[in-house]
């Protein structure tokens, strides 16, 4: 809300030296003024909203900055949901992540970015560097699932696929999983790195 407040006060001081200057003129100079007058009081009441919407979103939402570890923990209520920590920018990541919100019924799920410092100060045993390798979840018991195991333990607790699961313990499945969860990571390459992308053109 605070982007371009600046820009928003130095428009109100102009608005209020054309005030200042055109004060003694008469006529069409005259409905400019009183034209200029509610632009003014226009844009200071903006600034002035502006600061009192800051102020409550701060205070409801603290910054994660200004919170210790165990205040951020209860606060994002870490122990009542599976995250996935995904890519926010790779778009066949945000695809998967778009689906699986669909199908959670249940709010089971959180989504956290591993670009987002918030990840490690939540899980202080995750890297950025392995989060960027592979996906990671930790479940509402604290453990730690990477890879394609992730969208396994998905499947087994989404609602809508629960069905499934008789079905997916063998490793036949396990296989299709797995090829499954490679393929998305060669798309993830391709879309960072052409010049190292391993998937045939069609």
């Amino acid at each position: 809300m605070l982007l371009g407040l600046k820009q928003l006060s130095c428009f109100h001081i102009l608005c209020i030296i054309i005030l200042w200057e055109q004060k003694e003129l008469r006529g069409k100079k005259k409905t400019l003024s009183n034209m200029l007058k509610k632009i003014s009081l226009f844009v200071l009441l903006i600034i002035l909203s502006a600061y009192v919407q800051d102020s409550i979103a701060k205070e409801k939402f603290p910054h994660s900055k200004t919170l210790d570890k165990q205040t951020l923990r209860e606060i994002y209520k870490v122990n009542k949901y599976y995250w996935v920590i995904y890519d926010s920018i790779c778009p066949y990541c945000r695809d998967a992540k778009k689906n699986i919100k669909l199908l959670d019924w249940e709010s089971k799920f959180q989504f956290l970015s591993y670009r987002d410092d918030t990840v490690y100060k939540l899980f202080p045993n995750l890297t950025k560097e392995a989060c960027e390798r592979d996906v990671h979840m930790v479940t509402p018991t604290g453990e730690v699932i990477v890879g394609y195991q992730v969208f396994k333990t998905i499947i087994d607790n989404l609602a809508a696929t629960k069905v499934l699961n008789p079905l997916l313990h063998n490793d036949f499945a396990e296989k299709k999983l797995r090829e499954i969860y490679e393929k998305m990571v060669k798309k993830r390459t391709c879309y960072y790195n052409k010049s190292n992308c391993k998937l045939k053109k069609k």
